[in-house]
């Protein structure tokens, strides 16, 4: 709560290092998001994507491409920033990482066959907690460079789950199993599914898994952020 209230009260300073911003900077200056560590190109990324989901699932679970714009480390001026838009009401930092995602996907040759966006959703009752759906944000961000629809009422979640914040790796697994369900008849065949930040891979693959149950073929992963394990 003191937090929203300060970027009420200074809305022209930087979320991470509190610094005025310049006129053409909006909540983070130019400096701190030369901090965020970005991926050197698309297929790095991928991999250490693949890598992340397999540690946890094995080979059980496949995914047709995945995109990841930053490395998350704890501690980070990024991890201040995702904060910020989660928890914070900075939603305009989901359209910023929203566009810097879509251009990044954008510059890749491989995304003809994708046919819609889809957000990972929140439950209801956590939505009315936070206002809005970060996730949302950075898919319509995305959307406008791919000009894919949008598609947010395609999944829902169905159970609340707890915060995956300091869970073990066996309770981030468990915990999003079976809270997702499509809620009406599936006529695409490729989906992008958009998150905020990948630390297992779990809430990506339960939610991918419900989109392959009710007959979208292909599942492809976007998130801002890839967790690294320190």
């Amino acid at each position: 709560m003191l937090e929203q209230l300060f970027h009420l009260l200074f809305p022209n300073v930087c979320v991470v290092c509190r610094k005025l911003l310049l006129p053409s900077e909006k909540c983070c200056c130019s400096s701190c998001i030369a901090d965020f560590e970005p991926f050197q190109n698309q297929l790095e990324s991928e991999h250490v994507l693949r890598h992340v989901i397999e540690s946890c699932f094995g080979d059980t679970f496949l995914f047709e491409r995945g995109w990841c714009r930053y490395q998350f480390h704890k501690k980070s001026p990024l991890q201040v920033a995702l904060h910020a838009m989660k928890y914070e009401g900075l939603f305009t930092l989901g359209t910023m990482f929203g566009h810097q995602l879509g251009e990044w996907i954008l510059s890749d040759s491989d995304i003809e066959g994708i046919e819609c966006i889809v957000p990972v959703p929140l439950h209801r009752l956590k939505k009315i907690e936070r206002s809005y759906n970060q996730s949302e944000i950075i898919a319509d961000g995305i959307g406008k460079y791919l000009q894919k629809p949008v598609m947010r009422k395609l999944l829902v979640r169905k159970r609340y789950t707890v915060s995956q914040t300091g869970l073990s790796a066996l309770e981030r697994k468990k915990n999003p199993e079976g809270a997702f369900q499509v809620s009406k008849d599936v006529t695409v065949r490729h989906v992008l599914l958009v998150d905020d930040i990948v630390t297992t891979g779990a809430t990506m693959v339960a939610a991918a898994s419900a989109l392959l149950q009710a007959g979208v073929e292909k599942v492809s992963f976007a998130a801002v952020a890839l967790a690294i394990n320190e």
